[in-house]
């Protein structure tokens, strides 16, 4: 494999208020970007049983001992995807276990009022857990799609969702072994981790460079 460095340009001290409005400006360029470019094209695969795809051309992985817990990532692909900063809206999964204990108190609410001792001093190990998209070459939810709904990007070889063929019928998100895939209540249809045409943003705003982005 040869790897590619995650983009890791979030600043440490980033509040609250810059993040959402850098992430809204992202969102809006990358939107442009698809627009001008179609860069979002699908490649159409018929689906059935044991139907194979290309092999994916990217990956994102995680470093558990590297994860802060600060949430930047589900808030992140929320953001990109749905426009909003609810991380029930996020298309990984994303467990934050606060295994850590901080003068009594969790880790995750060491900064509570009362509390002011730093966060930064804390020591983080496997205290997160995460799972992304397998992007699997013989797909369990391709061979359930009774629309042949689910596609590759030409660009990265992500599994997508084809938002226009798919009718929410549920037979995907059944079918994935990893639960990598769930029904979106607004579209009533399914979403699944994209890779964010290519610049996935829960790696590019990870602080800690705990997800990065390989091309394989």
């Amino acid at each position: 494999m040869n790897d590619e460095n995650s983009r890791r340009n979030a600043p440490s001290q980033l509040t609250r208020r810059q993040f959402l409005s850098h992430s809204a400006g992202g969102l809006t360029a990358s939107l442009l970007l698809l627009k001008q470019t179609g860069s979002l094209a699908f490649a159409m695969h018929p689906g059935g049983e044991d139907a194979q795809l290309p092999p994916a051309k990217y990956e994102l992985r995680f470093d558990e001992k590297l994860c802060a817990g600060c949430a930047y990532c589900e808030i992140a692909c929320a953001q990109y995807h749905a426009g909003h900063a609810d991380i029930t809206a996020c298309r990984n999964r994303f467990v934050l276990k606060p295994v850590l204990t901080f003068t009594g108190l969790s880790a995750l609410s060491a900064n509570a009022p009362g509390h002011p001792q730093a966060l930064s001093t804390a020591h983080f190990a496997e205290f997160s857990e995460n799972e992304f998209c397998h992007q699997c070459a013989s797909p369990e939810c391709l061979d359930a799609c009774p629309e042949n709904a689910i596609t590759v990007s030409p660009q990265t070889g992500a599994r997508l969702v084809n938002q226009s063929l798919c009718v929410g019928c549920g037979e995907c998100v059944d079918a994935c072994p990893y639960g990598m895939i769930h029904l979106d209540e607004n579209t009533e249809t399914a979403v699944k981790c994209d890779l964010c045409g290519g610049d996935p943003q829960c790696a590019a705003w990870c602080p800690t460079g705990a997800i990065s982005y390989h091309k394989l």
